[in-house]
């Protein structure tokens, strides 16, 4: 995929998802990751890991897709991690999230090269700065 593809089919994640109000299990950052895939062309697993409504719910959706964390999730389609700074339009990237005391991941989609990406944060989809990420996936 060339990087102009790879533009286009962030912006329709970016289109979907900008501004959203954050709801567990219909617009939450597995949801946002997940279907930013399905943009990409790849097939997810967010049909199975629907039908939660809280927090400590996600954590048991994907304990039952087999994932104990959100890096998991994203290493499971076998992407291969990349330093953030080195992110591209497309790529997965990872920030500190949670709500529950316990820390975890926030999954969200690098919109340029490097310097922003989309995610939740303050209860909704904003545009926010790399130097958050932690962790990154080449989405190729």
């Amino acid at each position: 995929m060339n990087l102009l593809e790879r533009v286009q089919r962030t912006q329709k994640t970016i289109d979907e998802f900008f501004g959203q109000p954050f709801v567990w299990g219909k617009a939450d950052c597995g949801i946002l990751a997940g279907r930013h895939l399905e943009n990409m062309g790849f097939e997810t697993l967010l049909s199975k890991a629907r039908g939660y409504s809280t927090e400590i719910g996600a954590r048991r959706a994907m304990r039952a897709l087999g994932c104990g964390s959100m890096e998991e999730f994203i290493d499971a389609y076998g992407f291969v991690r990349i330093p953030p700074a080195m992110a591209l339009p497309g790529d997965v990237v990872g920030f500190p999230g949670g709500e529950d005391g316990k820390a975890w991941t926030a999954l969200g989609v690098m919109i340029d090269s490097g310097e922003h990406l989309i995610g939740f944060a303050n209860g909704e989809v904003m545009r926010g700065p790399s130097h958050v990420c932690t962790v990154a996936w080449r989405v190729v």
